[in-house]
């Protein structure tokens, strides 16, 4: 392929200094989770930035952002292009999603991509089965190539954790080893396999790649459902592979699949 593709947990990446006050989020009532000074803050960037650009990738889904309108994005790109010495990269300009305190998105290299139509946003309002009040709405978003005018839809996610309850729900923990709110994961899996066979961003074009924080394993039931779809895990070709290191063992909760107009790409 010409281009490469990343996603990346930013942890909590917010542009507002955690003083403890509630003040993040859409609605501005929420804690805010990210650096809790200034100069944690500018560390945070120093970091987030040095990975992106060591990434050297054309197009980066974020996961863990501010859900806040643009300020959140829109200092890792000023940082980025700072660092590197260009005005190349860019974001999608989603604005707030939902009410969650965090959300997805996506910066890009403009100087290889550019954006080809509107995002869309997976919802309950789309498909009932993925809970929003749980998951973050997966976000999609067609690219171009520039040199070649090849198009491919990336699908950025953030699934819901395994550590809180799901019990008020109807999703408990069944002691099956997938720990919490493993129907919630399931069913959103579901739902995003179903929402590519809509085209949601009118790309008219065969590649799409799902990528992000699935909190699933990958023989768990999400990723089952992925793959029973037809996606392609491009984790699975390669023995071994890891994105998370927990209580000293090894495992991949971030994943790519692809279409299989894509894999061969």
């Amino acid at each position: 392929g010409s281009i490469r593709i990343a996603s990346f947990n930013v942890l909590n990446f917010f542009s507002t200094a955690d003083n403890g006050q509630p003040t993040c989020g859409p609605r501005g009532a929420a804690p805010c989770r990210g650096a809790d000074s200034a100069a944690e803050l500018s560390r945070q960037v120093a970091k987030t930035v040095t990975a992106i650009a060591l990434m050297d990738a054309d197009i980066v889904g974020l996961m863990e952002v501010e859900n806040n309108a643009t300020e959140s994005v829109a200092m890792i790109v000023d940082a980025l292009n700072a660092y590197v010495g260009s005005n190349n990269y860019a974001y999608v300009n989603t604005g707030s999603i939902h009410t969650d305190a965090i959300k997805t998105g996506f910066i890009y290299d403009a100087s290889s991509v550019r954006t080809a139509g509107p995002f869309a946003l997976l919802d309950a309002s789309v498909d009932p089965r993925f809970r929003d009040n749980l998951n973050r709405p997966t976000l999609a978003q067609s690219f171009e190539v520039i040199a070649t005018g090849a198009r491919i839809t990336i699908l950025i996610n953030h699934l819901k954790s395994k550590s809180s309850a799901c019990d008020a729900s109807g999703d408990p923990n069944t002691a099956d080893g997938q720990s919490n709110c493993n129907r919630t994961r399931t069913d959103a899996a579901a739902a995003i396999a179903d929402w590519i066979d809509t085209d949601p961003t009118g790309s008219g074009d065969p590649d799409f790649l799902v990528i992000g924080d699935m909190n699933a394993y990958l023989m768990e039931d999400p990723m089952v459902v992925f793959r029973d779809a037809g996606l392609v895990n491009l984790l699975d070709s390669k023995p071994n592979a890891y994105s998370y290191l927990f209580d000293a063992q090894l495992g991949a909760l971030d994943h790519a699949l692809a279409t299989p107009a894509l894999v061969g790409q």
